[in-house]
């Protein structure tokens, strides 16, 4: 039996498995395959559950102004855990990562209506629809344990292949992104391989039984009615017909994921100083800086986009990006807002109002004698 070859639509991505435990998982829309079972024993003795209450998901829905692009964006929010800071960083990373593929995707889909145009034929507009499934609220086995689902479908004229990106978070004074191990116990590399193994063995004709090499330390999972349950991207172990494999194994009762000791670490405040000649002064009297200059002097990896005239930043979860030309900023989660003044390039460097550096950038800043400019954050 041969694998189905099949291309893959580009999905911006941003590194946030630290944090969350974010799998990269590619599943369809429809036609889930049939849940195998698998029991493993347990390392670990239950103990008795701690109670907690249910979280619940507030949704956030983005929208495109552009005609090329059509959307249907329901972006989940996470309410009502304990540790508040650990639920916005998290909140934080989803709806980051939503804006960054919306912008990547009207891009995509601006470029493509230009060249539909410029060579004379009809352009189907491009979709991108993003949905969710909270798979565990933390109130049922295992207690604590908060599993959520978010699809990404993004198709080029009515074909496309689906994103999942999982979720898997610990519900306690001290939130933690939970692990297979925080679950399986030690050894659950080899019992969820042997597991796996043994299903692919009792039916081999539904599986490409050679490519099934075992988990990787990002495998992608969720948590649903006391089970673990592994998953596999379309076409990597199975033919298409089979939709998304999918291995359930059950987890002990009552069981007890516990905290890991937090080292808290002391954040230290990047500082930057801007000399006079760094900065420019408009014809509206709109205190001007250089991007890039304060972008990599707080830390962030800043790339340019020659084609579309925008800079992009990125720093841990957080991402934006800014267009020349175009008073709209945003931040991570927060909505766009103008500031009054667009980007804008001189001297073949790029200038964002110093009201960028405290209204989105949420830095410090402190102006001194003879122009001097002292930013921290």
């Amino acid at each position: 039996m041969k694998k189905n070859p099949f291309n893959m639509l580009k999905l911006g991505v941003i590194g946030c498995a630290l944090l969350v435990g974010v799998s990269g998982a590619v599943l369809p829309l429809t036609g889930m395959a049939s849940a195998e079972t698998v029991t493993v024993v347990p390392i670990l003795s239950p103990v008795a559950s701690e109670s907690a209450s249910p979280v619940q998901v507030k949704e956030v829905e983005l929208t495109s102004k552009m005609q090329d692009l059509k959307t249907n964006i329901k972006v989940p929010q996470l309410s009502g855990m304990l540790d508040t800071k650990y639920q916005e960083q998290t909140n934080n990373i989803i709806l980051s990562l939503a804006n960054k593929d919306l912008a990547n995707w009207e891009k995509e889909a601006a470029e493509a209506a230009a060249d539909a145009k410029t060579h004379g034929f009809t352009y189907r507009p491009y979709e991108l629809m993003i949905n969710y499934a909270l798979k565990s609220d933390g109130s049922s086995n295992p207690t604590g344990v908060v599993s959520l689902e978010v699809t990404t479908y993004a198709a080029t004229g009515g074909t496309g292949m689906p994103r999942v990106d999982t979720y898997n978070v610990l519900n306690r004074e001290q939130g933690q992104h939970v692990t297979l191990q925080d679950l399986l116990g030690d050894n659950f590399k080899e019992n969820v391989n042997t597991g796996i193994q043994a299903k692919i063995n009792e039916k081999p004709e539904n599986y490409f039984k050679d490519d099934f090499k075992g988990i990787s330390e990002e495998q992608g999972f969720y948590v649903e009615k006391g089970e673990a349950v592994i998953v596999f991207p379309k076409y990597s172990i199975a033919p298409g017909a089979m939709g998304t494999p999918e291995f359930r194994f059950s987890l002990p009762e009552k069981l007890i994921v516990t905290p890991k000791p937090v080292v808290p670490t002391p954040v230290e405040k990047i500082k930057l100083d801007l000399v006079a000649n760094d900065s420019l002064t408009n014809a509206e009297g709109v205190n001007l800086v250089p991007l890039r200059k304060v972008a990599e002097g707080l830390g962030y990896e800043v790339t340019w986009n020659q084609e579309t005239y925008a800079a992009e930043m990125k720093k841990g979860a957080g991402w934006t990006s800014v267009f020349v030309g175009k008073d709209s900023y945003f931040y991570a989660k927060m909505a766009p807002v103008t500031l009054g003044t667009a980007p804008v390039i001189l001297n073949d460097t790029l200038y964002v109002p110093l009201k960028f550096v405290t209204d989105i950038l949420r830095a410090d800043v402190k102006t001194g004698d003879a122009g001097a400019i002292h930013i921290e954050q």
